[in-house]
């Protein structure tokens, strides 16, 4: 008989983590429990908004920089890739908004090992339906460098 998914096993550990190892997990916060799919379907479609909202920012940021008089053609076309991934973003986060209205709310996904396979703190907390949104204010304040 397969292990129940509640009764934690070294090796299911492992393997439902997506390979992270547990006190990477245990880092971030996540906790052996079941998310609803529609409600992290709306929180991804949150994220991507906030993305796309942050791409027209970063947009409007570079058109205000003056570049030199002869900018090469290819940096041009670099910089207008920005546009499309901002449309993108836009599209789909309109889309996971949509896909989560039609999902059943009883659907139900372990959050180990969806939300383990993310990097950034923020994000975990950003699309578990659980925690609050992490607002990040803009620091007015302080020394900026390009990087």
């Amino acid at each position: 008989m397969p292990p129940s998914p509640h009764v934690p096993v070294a090796r299911t550990e492992t393997r439902r983590t997506g390979g992270a190892p547990l006190e990477a997990v245990a880092a971030l916060g996540v906790a052996h429990r079941d998310l609803p799919l529609d409600a992290l379907a709306q929180r991804v479609a949150d994220e991507l908004d906030t993305l796309a909202q942050l791409s027209a920012g970063v947009q409007t940021a570079l058109s205000l920089c003056h570049f030199a008089e002869h900018t090469d053609a290819d940096a041009i076309r670099g910089l207008q890739g920005i546009d499309r991934i901002t449309q993108s973003l836009e599209d789909l986060g309109r889309l996971m908004a949509a896909v989560s209205c039609e999902m059943p709310e009883n659907v139900r996904l372990h959050a180990v090992p969806i939300l383990s396979r993310l990097r950034l703190h923020e994000l975990v907390a950003n699309l578990d339906p659980d925690a609050a949104p992490v607002v990040r204010q803009l620091d007015l304040e302080g020394d900026i460098m390009w990087f």
